[in-house]
């Protein structure tokens, strides 16, 4: 009868379970004897921990910086770093010091701009990933860049001759209304709507002409960015494959480690004039990481790109020079040649 009516009272019986828990007058039930002993027996065991923990020495550090040391932790210091240490004298526990608010809003401070730098990298590595699968060579991203600006630079001729045409019917209108006004007429509305519309689309097209120059300043930087990831990228691509004088000489490359900071701007520096005398195309871009030359567009054009590869950490760094030659057959064959193989080494002999 108490069975049943614990049963209908409880919410919380169910005939699957392993343990059955129900209250009746406040008491609680266990529907099997041996899992009682099992609830018991961890109940000795919690309060053994409890007694442990109790029984331990804490120590902590007062307001004068000094250790103090007892069986019970002052009020005032529950906050700050507490050791439990046993009748042996061994450190059983350690609850460090509970931080203020002010270093609470630090640390979420510090920790959402590791989460901004974090994503930063993410988002740079996946930019990087996005152009070397939309460029096989560094000559077909200037390539897309100087189809960009040729778009441009026609729309800028056209509109620049329209300009000049409505600024020759502008000075037409304004000479007649002079002429207008000096035989002592007064200038129709006609006329001054016209002088209107005309000044009006003046002043629009030379806004447009404003917009298309900051168009091309933004395209080339973006371009300039694009160019130097693009450049550092495939760069580090070369040097896991720089592994015999074969695959050096398949990629037209030759590179130099350089051990400390003074001797890899020196490096640097003669590399950079290395291309500006042994290039036959125009510097494109040059900047601290990479130097970039123009397309090659004659047969034995000698276009170069190079680049300085290194963890900011360390001086030693690794400087890569890249020959690229017209990318037709007759270019191509002119760069395996042993024109642009001596050139290679001549890199290595001189800045050395």
């Amino acid at each position: 009868m108490l069975y049943k009516l614990a049963k209908s009272r409880s919410h919380y019986y169910n005939d699957n379970m392993l343990i059955i828990p129900f209250f009746y007058k406040n008491k609680l039930f266990l529907k099997q004897p041996g899992l009682l002993a099992f609830f018991f027996f961890y109940l000795l065991q919690l309060s053994a921990i409890v007694y442990a923990e109790s029984s331990y020495i804490k120590c902590w550090t007062n307001a004068d910086g000094l250790k103090e040391c007892g069986n019970t932790v002052p009020r005032e210091y529950y906050s700050q770093r507490i050791q439990y240490i046993d009748d042996k004298g061994i450190t059983r526990k350690v609850k460090e010091r509970e931080k203020t608010k002010e270093e609470r809003n630090s640390q979420k401070n510090l920790d959402e701009l590791l989460a901004l730098e974090t994503e930063k990298k993410r988002q740079a590595k996946e930019y990087d990933e996005v152009l070397l699968k939309t460029y096989l060579s560094i000559d077909d991203l200037l390539a897309s860049l100087n189809s960009k600006l040729d778009i441009i630079q026609s729309r800028s001729v056209v509109l620049d001759s329209t300009i000049e045409l409505k600024k020759r019917d502008f000075g037409n209108l304004v000479r007649k209304a002079a002429n207008i006004e000096r035989s002592g007429k007064k200038i129709s509305k006609r006329l001054t709507s016209k002088l209107d519309t005309a000044r009006k689309n003046l002043r629009n097209m030379q806004a447009q002409v404003i917009a298309q120059e900051l168009n091309t300043k933004r395209i080339k930087s973006v371009f300039a960015r694009d160019v130097e990831r693009f450049v550092l990228s495939k760069s580090k691509r070369i040097k896991y494959s720089l592994s015999t004088p074969r695959q050096l000489k398949k990629m037209h490359v030759a590179y130099l480690d350089c051990l400390n900071q003074s001797q890899c701007d020196s490096f640097w520096e003669k590399g950079n004039k290395f291309i500006e005398e042994f290039a036959t195309t125009d510097m494109l871009y040059s900047t601290s990481k990479v130097s970039v030359t123009d397309i090659p567009k004659k047969m034995q054009d000698i276009a170069m790109s190079l680049s300085i590869q290194g963890n900011q950490a360390n001086t030693r760094k690794l400087i890569i020079l890249q020959i690229r030659c017209n990318p037709e057959r007759e270019g191509q064959e002119f760069c395996s040649g042993n024109e642009v193989n001596g050139i290679l080494k001549e890199f290595k002999s001189i800045i050395y």
